[in-house]
């Protein structure tokens, strides 16, 4: 046990607890405190808060699940509304909350519960870099508190895919399965190219006092690299309408409906924090050990499957790679239940080699 988790559990950390009878799932929300956490690229974080989230039975094996910097610790359908990945996890699905307790926490650096930048602070930049593997380092504190030594699997999709692979190779005695969705070792050029387009965007609208506006407009450019230039094609080909001695496109409802929906949910500082934090990504594969389960998507504009491939061939774990067919891109782990339901069953119920 390393002397980080000692620490956790000497401070005894508030916990909340919501157990609901009358779901078949039983979900305790809690909070983990830790009293100062130094970050992968030198900065310094004091009373740091991590909102974390169990669902299933009360002794069952637990399952650390992350999905994209937009996701939250609500990934299961529980008492305060369905959850992000519901269509995965959850009594008998992929991921079987009868089986398993499935943990997740809110993104350190985030909009939810955990410590994040606050709202306006972007001009102080109070708030410093986070790196996957800090989100890795806020997870053991999180297993420290609840007495967990072990995790029976890690299963993490887009960002929560990095942070899954910073922890099998920071802590590989402490994981015992890893299941990876259309995330690498690093982040590729070309989709740093793209997030840091869409930074540059968000700066400029913070900077100009139109923060919401250059987040929307952010988001929407992100949309067209999320989903596969087929799906975009047989959605949204349709003529155009003339508005106000303009022309709209049929793709434009969808991009700014997707935008404003995320203006919602997010915090401009937030989402440069852990935009910025996916091309921070650098693990080495060679210290990956752990029984791995890769997932590609063919279609996939951030992730390309030669980058998988070539993940798969450096880490040093017995590796099966699963490569999809997917028009929905970089978003297949949000789409593909059935397909991902076998592998997920596969990866986590099957034997150990």
């Amino acid at each position: 046990m390393s002397t980080t988790t000692e620490a956790a559990r000497a401070e005894q950390p508030f916990v909340t607890s919501d157990p609901r009878p009358d779901f078949t799932t039983q979900v305790v929300d809690g909070m983990c405190r830790i009293p100062r956490l130094d970050l992968m690229h030198g900065g310094r974080l004091e009373g740091v808060q991590i909102a974390w989230r169990l669902a299933g039975p009360p002794r069952g094996p637990v399952v650390a699940v992350l999905g994209g910097i937009s996701a939250n610790r609500k990934v299961t359908t529980s008492h305060d509304g369905e959850g992000w990945w519901s269509a995965l996890v959850g009594p008998g699905k992929g991921i079987d909350t009868r089986k398993y307790r499935v943990l997740s926490f809110d993104w350190l650096g985030g909009s939810g519960g955990s410590s994040g930048p606050a709202p306006g602070s972007f001009h102080g930049k109070t708030f410093p870099a986070v790196a996957p593997d800090d989100q890795a380092a806020a997870l053991v504190w999180v297993l420290g508190q609840l007495g967990v030594s072990c995790l029976h699997g890690f299963v993490g999709a887009s960002y929560g895919g990095m942070v899954a692979l910073a922890f099998a190779a920071a802590h590989p005695d402490r994981l015992d399965r890893l299941v990876v969705v259309s995330a690498a070792h690093r982040a590729h050029a070309l989709a740093t190219a793209w997030r840091s387009i869409q930074r540059q965007i968000v700066r400029l609208g913070l900077s100009t006092g139109a923060a919401e506006d250059a987040l929307a407009l952010s988001r929407a450019l992100a949309m067209t690299t999320y989903r596969s230039p087929e799906e975009f094609d047989a959605r949204f080909a349709g003529p155009p309408t003339a508005d106000d001695g303009f022309y709209r496109f049929p793709v434009d409802d969808y991009l700014d409906a997707r935008g404003a929906e995320f203006v919602r949910r997010i915090v401009p500082e937030s989402y440069l924090c852990l935009s910025e934090s996916i091309d921070l990504q650098d693990v080495d594969p060679n210290q990956v050990v752990t029984p791995t389960t890769l997932v590609a998507v063919r279609q996939d504009q951030l992730v390309p499957l030669v980058q998988m491939r070539d993940l798969a061939r450096r880490l040093r774990s017995h590796c099966r790679l699963v490569e999809v067919d997917s028009v929905f891109g970089h978003d297949a782990f949000l789409k593909e239940d059935e397909t991902l339901k076998a592998v997920f069953i596969e990866a986590l119920e099957g034997k150990i080699r």
